[in-house]
């Protein structure tokens, strides 16, 4: 049996994690339960092209610095512990998406950046409790997609026609996964 997937325009309590300006993006929720590499691999293979940029802020488990060292990887450290990849290879997104799995069903955010002219020194995040999850260096005109992953899917953000709504993301999700059509905003 396939596993299911919902697709659903975003709550504004998702869109008010982030501070976005305002109007720019479009916003769409992909909820999955206990996500894989292969979901998240097919899904930015099917979106981008490269180069794509992983910001993962905290690397809590050292087999995969391990692994990034020992493939070499090119990384940003992030003062966080974490690190930011420009991904422009499918032998290196694979190695990412595997460890983007690990860090997001293990309660952590990855954030995936797509665009023209992007520099993963400005894909920087900062947090605050009590405000919202900002990049205080980066050119969102610059920036085409942005997304957040997390432990049951994912939320787009995106400025592209190609997937500004529900049913035009499901395009772009492998028929290895059935959308559950009930709870979607289809």
């Amino acid at each position: 049996m396939k596993k299911q997937y919902f697709v659903q325009y975003s709550d504004d309590s998702i869109k008010n994690r982030f501070a976005l300006p305002k109007d720019m993006f479009k916003s769409i929720d992909v909820g999955i339960r206990d996500i894989d590499t292969d979901y998240l691999l097919t899904l930015v293979q099917n979106m981008f092209s490269f180069p794509v940029f992983f910001v993962l802020e905290s690397v809590i488990f050292e087999h995969i610095e391990k692994i990034i060292l020992e493939r070499n990887i090119p990384y940003y450290n992030l003062a966080s512990e974490g690190i930011i990849n420009k991904i422009d290879s499918v032998e290196t997104l694979e190695v990412i998406c595997e460890s983007t799995v690990d860090l997001v069903l293990n309660g952590l955010s990855v954030f995936i950046f797509f665009g023209q002219g992007l520099s993963k020194g400005n894909l920087v995040p900062t947090r605050n409790w009590d405000k919202p999850i900002e990049f205080k260096n980066l050119d969102f005109e610059k920036v085409d997609t942005f997304i957040d992953v997390h432990e049951v899917g994912l939320t787009i953000f995106s400025k592209n026609d190609k997937y500004n709504s529900p049913r035009k993301v499901t395009h772009y999700i492998s028929e290895s996964y059935s959308l559950d059509m009930e709870n979607s905003d289809i």
